[in-house]
């Protein structure tokens, strides 16, 4: 188990701690689409929107008519696991109707800063215990994936691609554990939430069928079809075919193959360049980090720069560079995959420790106002920086429904000095 050792259980707790006392109302009223779906399910029983007379659960943007019903153009899995929270919450009487901001930051947290805090633990363990990294270097990497990247910004936001990033963690892990099975349900789950890392997970299954024994891959593609099933059904049921999704039933084009030079040329510009999305502004530590990809071993090296070449080819390749967002958010699939470049560089290239630091500290600046402020940025041509610095003024107490977690934190910290984090490995830590 993940959270038998100190060291995991004291990460978890550091990350679903600033997670929920981080939560801004301010998302959860932006991005009411997701708890809109929730709301769909656990009241109404059903998928369909617009249903509650509530007003900020009215539908607005995201959405399309089919068959007499009013549906969101997203995969179904990130309504699923916020209302499985909101199932229980619901029926001990906070509701969206009762409170609105409270229940919202409370679906939030145990659904998206759930599975970010999981995910991050896990891909510290990961690194340790089966990817050989030192236990500094482990802590260094993660620390800067959760706290020095936009997953930070995110993880407070009940939205799919970080729910969708999050299993995708847990499926690697799985891989490495040899639980073929549950690696294969959990990667079919990444798709059911979001189809942003679709390219990821095959390039996953390719890793798979070439690295495992054919026993294995076979029951990772059981295990694969499972995790579908859900969206399978879905989709059936709702637009008369298993394989055909929201985007496609309601002919929501942006996220569709459209290859051109011109295109390639301009999004490589905003995603890796001179844009105001730029992953060099918001968290230039995972620049970094990918050249540290080339130091790994052979098979890791094959696997995670090949998942972020394929994923870096479809988002350059697409019309859309994602619309209202904090930082680029297409590439948040992808900053776990990095986590490992950045402890190699560590590990291998001590000369690069400084430059590390630096740019992690300036990353955890730049995503700490975005998990403050909020996410829900429309002018990305901008660098959201400075503008979400000047909001900042006018924030208040009361826009951090859970801001009461911030107390445990002591305890956290004498958990992670009593977890020996810098000198213990990333592995088993007995308690």
């Amino acid at each position: 188990m993940v959270f038998m050792n100190k060291r995991a259980l004291a990460l978890f707790l550091l990350f679903w701690t600033v997670y929920g006392a981080t939560t801004n109302v301010r998302n959860g009223r932006e991005y009411n689409l997701q708890q809109m779906g929730v709301d769909a399910i656990v009241v109404h029983h059903t998928f369909a929107l617009g249903l509650s007379t509530l007003p900020i659960l009215q539908p607005r943007g995201d959405v399309f008519s089919f068959g007499g019903r009013i549906l969101a153009a997203k995969q179904p899995g990130q309504f699923v696991w916020g209302a499985i929270p909101y199932f229980v919450l619901h029926g001990v009487g906070i509701s969206y109707e009762k409170d609105y901001d409270l229940s919202s930051s409370l679906v939030t947290w145990f659904s998206a800063g759930l599975f970010a805090a999981v995910a991050l633990t896990l891909l510290d363990r990961m690194m340790g215990r089966y990817w050989g990294f030192s236990g500094q270097a482990c802590l260094l990497a993660t620390i800067a994936t959760g706290f020095a990247s936009f997953w930070f910004a995110y993880a407070g936001v009940a939205h799919h691609d970080v729910i969708a990033a999050s299993l995708l963690v847990g499926g690697l892990y799985a891989i490495e554990r040899r639980l073929a099975f549950v690696a294969g349900t959990l990667l079919g789950l990444v798709i059911f939430t979001s189809m942003l890392p679709a390219l990821i997970v095959a390039a996953v299954g390719i890793y798979v069928l070439a690295t495992l024994p054919f026993r294995t891959a076979l029951w990772c593609g059981a295990g694969f079809l499972v995790g579908l099933l859900p969206l399978f059904a879905y989709n059936g049921y709702y637009f008369g075919s298993p394989l055909v999704p929201a985007n496609l039933a309601g002919n929501f084009s942006d996220t569709f193959w459209s290859p051109g030079w011109r295109l390639a040329a301009d999004h490589l510009d905003a995603y890796l360049c001179t844009g105001g999305i730029s992953l060099w502004k918001y968290a230039p530590a995972e620049v970094l980090a990918f050249a540290g990809l080339f130091l790994l071993p052979r098979r890791l090296r094959w696997l995670l720069v090949g998942a972020v070449a394929v994923h870096l080819v479809y988002l350059i390749s697409i019309p859309t560079l994602g619309g209202c967002e904090y930082g680029p958010r297409y590439l948040l699939p992808l900053l776990p995959l990095l986590a490992p470049g950045l402890a190699a560089l560590f590990d291998f290239r001590p000369a690069a420790r400084p430059w590390i630091g630096v740019l992690v500290a300036y990353g955890f600046l730049v995503s700490g106002v975005g998990a403050l402020e909020g996410t829900m940025y429309c002018a990305p041509a901008k660098f959201a920086l400075w503008p979400e610095m000047a909001e900042m003024r006018q924030m208040t107490p009361d826009q951090f429904p859970l801001r009461a977690l911030g107390l445990l934190l002591p305890v956290v910290a004498f958990l992670l000095w009593r977890a020996r984090l810098f000198t213990k490995p990333a592995g088993d830590v007995p308690l």
